[in-house]
């Protein structure tokens, strides 16, 4: 069963190679030429000795070296072949595997996303599949080539009739001998190298994330450390590794030093004996030192195994991650869906507690539904439920009466405009952000969209948007992330405490400004103000991932005294940010007061 897996996996890792049968030919059909004439060359040179400066003939030498220098020629084209399609093979080939890696990494939920952090994620997209690239690489310029080198070098020697052969046989078991030693030696290092990678991401990706942080509580000195210690570790198993690895380089020299110094010795003597021409001695050492290259580069290739090992399993991993959320067979929703959830209970995979438990609401055409409670209590996790960013773990959410699980994937989430907490704007210009909403959007759509977010802060829509978008602030990109999601028309729209960062006038404004939406539409809002709910259809109140109680602002005010408290407190934060004397402190305030800080609405 192991090994079946096994070669579905590796079928899957070289399934990117479908794409380049011709290419593979031509490598193979260049490489054999490149072979045959390296083969051929010390023949050549054996016979100009032999016979042509044996019998000083000065026609036999040129027309002999004519071919040699055609050979040499015929073996440099070959070899340039040879390199240019491999080159374009292995780079097409880490192209397409990255893809297909990327692909599946697209389709994870928030659960796979949580088996493997986002830095592995990236050093497995980048850093192993080049590993394998370059892999391959060499694989088609030096591991198929050295074994055919090798075995047609061992004929061509067998050919030549010396009595030889047992020097190649005991440089043979030389090599060998430190080969096994160091590829026992590094095997444990490269899963190791592979592990610190990671966490050099890791620690590098939190270090420039909260770089505001460590900067405002004079941390420098501890993330230099803390980065320090990791980059110390990354260094010392590398230079371990290649201070074992790079031993090889004289030792390999040595060897073959030796093993040409034995075959002048003996050889001298056979030829003194007239057992052995000089030539034919030429042409042996010749063939002895393509044997032993042979056998170096395959044992080159040994030493990578480990490492490509480690990175091919790791790449594997994300290929054959199973998916927990995936489509369904029905393909479209009808006009005005309405979604229910219905006993939905949901705990995060592998832990014993519920966030969330026995959730029953309807979200229908023009009704606005709003969700309030405390830090933790499910608001978001209910959110994501929605367009099956995380799945249930009892209970059903109903789509038109039916599983939401029983819908295409892309179908469900064409139908949904999901707004997170976290404004996310991507590199680019303000039109290519505003177009992930809308892919067709013209520009009177987009300035359309940009007015209902009150984004007046822009000069045209070819205004630039970088990184993180850190050139603008957090209210700013709250608005061009709302004006995102209202540019096209769905029939929900999900807006996470996507407000948070405006100030109460300028969230007044956007809120009277999408109200058109929900003509056609539903809307579930999140949010920890009341303010931006109190005006909502029904109100669902929440704690500890349970629903308390729901209704109008007026009911709840009235009946819920979770919800009575957050008002309360709301209020009391307001009066004390507008009154600090003692002369206003018993000044009454109510949700009239509210309504009048949220811009008068």
């Amino acid at each position: 069963m192991n090994f079946t897996k096994t070669l579905k996996t590796i079928g899957k890792l070289l399934s990117p190679l479908k794409k380049s049968i011709i290419p593979l030919f031509l490598i193979v059909a260049f490489l054999l030429i490149d072979v045959y004439c390296n083969l051929t060359l010390p023949a050549y040179t054996a016979n100009i000795v032999d016979i042509g400066i044996q019998n000083t003939d000065f026609n036999y030498i040129i027309s002999v070296g004519t071919m040699m220098m055609a050979m040499v020629l015929i073996g440099v084209l070959a070899t340039i072949g040879l390199s240019y399609f491999s080159s374009k093979v292995s780079a097409a080939y880490g192209r397409d595997l990255r893809k297909i890696s990327y692909d599946k990494i697209l389709k994870f939920s928030n659960f796979e996303l949580n088996k493997i952090s986002r830095a592995s994620l990236i050093t497995r997209n980048t850093n192993d599949v080049y590993q394998i690239q370059i892999f391959l690489g060499l694989f088609f310029t030096t591991i198929l080539f050295a074994p055919i080198l090798g075995i047609g070098s061992i004929i061509k020697a067998l050919e030549l009739g010396t009595n030889l052969l047992w020097i190649i046989g005991v440089t043979f078991l030389a090599v060998i001998i430190p080969f096994v030693a160091i590829f026992v030696s590094v095997l444990p290092y490269f899963n190791r190298i592979q592990e610190l990678t990671d966490k050099i991401n890791q620690t590098s990706r939190e270090i420039l994330i909260g770089m505001p942080v460590i900067k405002a509580f004079v941390r420098q000195s501890y993330e230099e450390e803390r980065f320090e210690v990791t980059n110390e570790d990354f260094r010392s198993v590398n230079l371990r590794v290649f201070r074992i690895v790079l031993v090889l380089l004289p030792a390999m020299t040595l060897l073959l030093n030796l093993m040409i110094v034995l075959i002048l010795y003996f050889g001298a003597y056979d030829a003194i004996r007239g057992e052995i021409l000089t030539g034919t001695i030429i042409a042996f050492i010749q063939y002895a030192t393509q044997i032993v290259m042979a056998f170096l580069m395959m044992g080159g290739f040994l030493i990578m195994i480990p490492r490509i090992l480690v990175s091919g399993r790791r790449v594997a991993e994300v290929i054959n991650m199973e998916v927990s959320i995936t489509d369904g067979p029905i393909d479209s929703l009808c006009d005005d869906p309405t979604i229910e959830f219905r006993n939905v209970t949901y705990s995060f995979p592998g832990s014993e507690k519920e966030i969330l438990k026995d959730i029953n609401f309807k979200l229908e055409k023009g009704k606005t539904t709003a969700i309030i409670g405390g830090t933790g209590s499910g608001k978001s996790t209910i959110l994501n439920l929605i367009p099956r960013l995380q799945d249930v773990t009892r209970g059903e959410i109903l789509v038109d009466g039916r599983n939401i699980k029983d819908y295409k994937l892309t179908s469900l989430r064409q139908r949904i405009s999901y707004v997170p907490q976290k404004a996310i704007l991507f590199e680019g210009t303000i039109r290519s952000n505003m177009q992930i909403g809308k892919e067709d959007a013209r520009d009177e759509e987009i300035k359309k969209a940009l007015a209902m977010a009150e984004v007046d802060f822009i000069e045209s829509l070819d205004d630039g948007v970088s990184q993180g978008a850190s050139n603008f602030s957090g209210g700013q990109k709250q608005r061009l992330q709302l004006a995102r999601s209202v540019i096209a028309k769905r029939d929900f729209y999900l807006f996470d405490d996507c407000f948070s960062a405006l100030d109460m006038n300028t969230e007044a404004k956007v809120k009277e400004n999408i109200k058109s939406l929900k003509e056609n539409s539903s809307m579930l809002i999140v949010s920890q103000r009341i303010s931006t709910i109190m005006d909502a259809d029904e109100i669902i109140v929440l704690d500890d991932g349970e629903i308390i109680d729901k209704g109008t602002h007026d009911y709840l005010n009235e009946n819920c005294s979770i919800y009575r408290e957050i008002v309360s407190s709301q209020i009391e934060q307001s009066k004390d940010m507008l009154y600090d004397d003692e002369e206003s402190s018993n000044f009454t305030i109510d949700a009239d007061y509210i309504k009048k800080t949220a811009g008068g609405k």
